[in-house]
């Protein structure tokens, strides 16, 4: 039976056309999201692992050792059963910090490049042979149907169309972590096609060829050395090499680590395939012995490894020849296309970049582009080359094998990422240069000489895995001693931190010595380009919601962060980091420490869910303690070990303006006035408490009570409490007030009563001398001594109306009072101060107006506001009073010819302690005195000023009374 070659070309090129368009309708949109997002989709995907070497491979190896073939399904069934354990922690550390491929794992856990660069040269070297069995197969298979052309012809024209086909779908666009949803639906496709091409030609080989599980059953009690195999007793050393080199490879071989968790977008389509990964596997696995039955009874088995299209040709079935050709296709292509694509991207980053690093130009994408579809072009070549010169000579499950065992060589690596933060750069790279060296020395230089054949000893079942395991054993012994004996980089640990397992997103490395986000923009130009620099930038502000301009610390950790994993995704994170650290100072990474907190406390508040058991129990006592703090009636602030600020509650922001995230990180000194000196020159001060200490604020008269506690010797950290004692001193202050006054009519009480007795017989003399004599001018003289005497009367009196303060409501003496007469009395007493005999004093009040109340209180009104006018009022101005009664009010008004009172201050007059006058010359409470007794009298007050529109000074104080008030 002899197939046409063109139609099997046609078949090869429509496959891959199929292919093709599956992903561009992807990418387009025309197939509906929840059949790409869904977690059959994904696990379809991950069927990219069964290559050749399980469709085709698996049968030899069945024929020869029997369950032996179930190894490479059972180990990599393990390692999606401990999905929760390795696969997720590694998909959260991929998606975190953007890293596309192993060697950027590695290179960003130990923070080296020669440890990426190392992982891409060795995964090169390993998968070689496993692309070559994928073009060994096609080209055999091919080859098998149709003699016209030779093996490496055909091999010439399927590596081609390869190579077009993964720059088509994997170079079209520069970073690895772009979401192609269409290589996924690509390679899930392939994985039905798989699985539909296995169960097809199983079932019908099983009721076709042995006529059902009666028939198969009477067919091996018939021959029992078909049985034989399956029976012997399996070499526990061999076997548990294959199952680990499989549980191995599954992880960390290219193609499967890339759609494992560079094409995965969700952790939940990770834990379905932990179990739909295996169900695939087992189907393949079930459908593997009654196909190679149906084979030897039909006498095809001679060549095991495509006894699967011997068996369609045996039987003349176009249908199932063609069904195991395009199943063995698939299986070569996904891996192939996923692996170049995976391999490209480790050499461009961790070899191309690092020896020739890209040149500032707005076509650095399109540069990186090419340069990833040329080394898919060089990737093809080499492996072409490897196949003609090299994998001819072997068998394709040898072959396999041999790179399953390289790649056993990177599980360390990925331990020690996971669970063993002591682990290092020079440990990890000593231990894997001497593991894949010794498997180099002992079998790929042996497969690149020709020395070693199907039958070398080193190949036999009894001596290969022997190397395996010591050259695993090797490696894991070197990386023990160099870790232990070498030391760990600040910037390592902080890498080894970031990447345990259950650990939280933080940032690596140090931290940027800049500002604005325009500074940023100039660093990264220096290697990107000013137009790529700041196309990253907005980008990633964007992403992060923060306005452009001048960053605080958080933000400006946050677009670190996420700037750095934006450029690991293009360049790899070795170079990422060296295009952000460009200018940073080596003692940095002191800072980590204080800046990454806010960040893990971010991280805690959304990390709730899923803690438990005594993890759970401590996050609710942090949360408690946190809200304690945030929720206390007195500001509280926090300073770490190099005294900036690492809490800041919510009394803190309230009493002072500044809000958490703007004030975190900084030094005491930097904050804004007044609170930067005063705070710093608390906290360095010997004294514990500041108390009532005043402070001026926005023009307003603050008390405040300061006091601190030391949280660790010969450091800055400490906590510091701030109350408002401001409400607290106003009362205090009003008490001593009102004592004053009181104190004040009590001692003026004292010296009316010394001065009334002489005063009074100097009337009673002077007024005796109209009958003691009748000389006109000692009777005059006589008048103006007892009209003196009666002024001295007047103004003690005055002076103690006005000192008596501290009446309640109940005392206070209501009298009809003639508000001409009140008037008098306070210019008068205002014009016997220095300042109110600069003034002219002018009462414009009619005499027949009159009010009910205080008298007393009424006077301390007067001389207030009177006071007030002449301390506004320059020189030789005037101040005057006048009155307009009402149906049952007096407006009584107060002017004067002052610059009058800015519009900010109108609002804040009549608080206490609030003033206008120059330090020292006034309390704030002659205002605040006059609003209250106005208030007990019913009546109001209102300012206008300026009072004079055209020349824009002046102030009136305009009262309102009613003529008479109800007891």
């Amino acid at each position: 039976m002899n197939f046409n070659l063109t139609s099997l070309l046609l078949i090869a090129i429509a496959y891959l056309a199929a292919l093709f368009g599956t992903a561009y309708i992807t990418e387009r949109g025309w197939i509906p999201k929840r059949v790409i997002y869904h977690p059959l989709t994904y696990v379809l995907s991950l069927g990219v692992f069964t290559s050749v070497w399980t469709f085709y491979g698996a049968f030899a190896i069945a024929k020869e050792s029997g369950y032996t073939f179930l190894a490479s399904y059972l180990g990599a069934s393990a390692a999606f059963f401990l999905a929760p354990v390795i696969l997720i922690p590694i998909l959260r550390i991929t998606r975190t910090y953007e890293l596309s491929s192993l060697a950027d794992l590695f290179a960003f856990r130990f923070r080296s490049a020669t440890a990426g660069t190392l992982t891409a040269l060795f995964s090169l070297i390993a998968i070689l042979p496993l692309i070559s069995i994928q073009i060994q197969a096609v080209s055999d298979s091919l080859h098998i149907l149709n003699q016209d052309f030779s093996s490496d012809q055909i091999a010439i024209g399927f590596c081609s169309l390869i190579a077009l086909f993964t720059i088509l779908v994997g170079a079209r666009n520069p970073s690895l972590r772009y979401n192609r949803t269409g290589l996924i639906m690509a390679m899930a496709t392939g994985s039905l096609i798989k699985l539909f091409a296995m169960v097809t030609i199983a079932l019908y080989a099983l009721y076709s060829v042995m006529d059902g599980p009666g028939g198969l059953d009477l067919w091996l009690q018939q021959h029992p050395q078909e049985l034989a195999v399956f029976d012997t007793q399996l070499d526990s050393n061999l076997w548990r090499t294959m199952l680990l080199g499989f549980f191995s490879a599954i992880i960390v071989m290219p193609h499967t680590f890339h759609m494992m968790f560079t094409e995965n977008t969700s952790s939940n389509s990770l834990h379905k395939a932990s179990w739909g990964v295996p169900l695939y596997l087992l189907i393949l696995a079930l459908a593997v012995p009654p196909i190679l039955w149906a084979a030897i009874r039909l006498g095809v088995a001679d060549q095991p490894a495509f006894l699967i299209l011997h068996l369609g040709i045996k039987l003349e079935s176009n249908f199932l020849t063609t069904l195991a050709f395009i199943g063995g296709l698939t299986a070569a292509s996904g891996i192939i296309i996923v692996a170049t694509i995976s391999i490209a991207s480790m050499l461009q980053n961790h070899l191309i970049l690092p020896l020739i690093p890209p040149l500032s130009t707005q076509k650095l994408y399109s540069r990186l582009l090419w340069l990833r579809r040329i080394l898919i072009i060089i990737m093809m070549l080499g492996s072409y080359l490897f196949y003609a010169q090299v994998g001819l000579n072997y068998n394709i499950h040898w072959l396999g094998t041999l790179a399953f065992i390289a790649f056993m060589q990177f599980l360390p690596g990925i331990l020690a990422t996971l669970f063993w933060p002591g682990a290092n750069r020079t440990g990890f790279c000593l231990g894997l240069i001497v593991g894949m060296g010794i498997w180099i020395i002992s079998m790929f230089t042996g497969l690149l000489s020709g020395a070693l054949s199907n039958d070398s000893s080193i190949l036999d079942q009894h001596n290969w895995h022997q190397i395996a395991i010591y050259a695993l054993t090797a490696n894991i012994t070197v990386f023990l001693l160099g870790s232990i004996l070498t030391r760990s980089s600040q910037e390592e640990i902080a890498s080894a931190s970031a990447c345990l397992h259950n650990s939280l997103q933080r940032p690596i490395g140090p931290q940027l010595n800049i500002s604005h986000s325009d500074e940023l923009i100039t660093l990264l130009s220096s290697r990107l380009g000013k137009v790529t620099a700041q196309k990253e930038i907005e980008h990633a502000l964007h992403e992060l919601n923060i306005v452009s301009g001048e960053l605080n610390a958080i933000d400006l950790m946050r677009l670190r962060t996420l700037i750095e994993s934006r450029l690991s995704a293009l360049f790899g994170p070795v170079e990422a980091s060296a295009l952000l650290n460009q200018q940073v100072r080596k003692d940095s990474l002191d800072q980590y420490r204080t800046r990454d907190i806010h960040l893990l406390e971010g991280q805690l508040e959304n990390y709730q869910t899923r803690l438990s058991g005594l993890a759970a129990e401590l996050d609710n006592l942090r949360r408690h303690h946190r809200l304690t703090l945030q929720r206390l009636p007195v500001g509280a602030c926090s300073l770490d070990e190099k005294g900036q600020i690492i809490f800041w509650n919510e009394e803190m922001e309230q009493f002072t303006g500044l809000q958490n995230s703007a004030v975190l990180t900084k030094k005491l000194i930097s904050l804004p006035a007044p609170w930067g000196e005063l705070l710093n020159d608390f906290s360095s001060q010997e004294q514990n408490h500041l108390l009532s200490h005043h402070l001026l604020i926005k023009g307003e008269n603050c008390w405040l009570s300061l006091h601190k506690a030391s949280l660790a010797e010969n450091s800055e950290s400490m906590v510091i409490l701030l109350e408002n004692e401001t409400e607290n001193q106003i009362l205090v202050n009003r008490l001593s007030h009102n004592e004053r006054l009181a104190s004040i009519g009590r001692f003026a009480a004292g010296v009316a009563h010394e001065i009334g007795n002489p005063v009074t017989g100097i009337a009673c003399l002077a007024q005796n001398l109209k009958y003691e004599t009748d000389d006109d001018i000692i009777l005059e003289s006589g008048k103006q001594i007892v009209a003196q005497t009666q002024r001295i009367t007047r103004i003690v009196q005055s002076l103690i109306r006005f000192a008596h303060t501290g009446q309640s409501d109940s005392q206070q003496l209501l009298e009809n009072i003639n508000l001409k007469e009140l008037t008098d009395e306070a210019l008068h007493l205002v014009s016997m101060d220095s300042r109110g005999r600069e003034i002219k004093l002018i009462n414009n009040i009619d005499a027949a107006l009159n009010i009910s109340g205080d008298p007393q209180r009424l006077m301390q009104v007067f001389v207030n506001l009177i006071n007030n006018a002449c301390d506004a009022s320059p020189i030789h101005s005037s101040v005057w009073l006048e009155a307009e009664q009402n149906a049952n009010s007096i407006e009584i008004s107060v002017n004067d010819e002052g610059s009058g009172i800015s519009p900010e201050h109108h609002s804040k007059l009549f608080e206490p302690f609030f003033t206008t006058k120059d330090p020292g010359k006034g309390t704030g409470l002659g205002l605040p005195l006059v609003y209250n007794i106005i208030e007990e009298h019913y009546g109001s007050i209102n300012i206008v000023s300026p009072a004079n529109k055209n020349q824009n000074n002046g102030t009136q104080v305009v009262i309102t009374l009613p003529v008479t008030l109800q007891d």
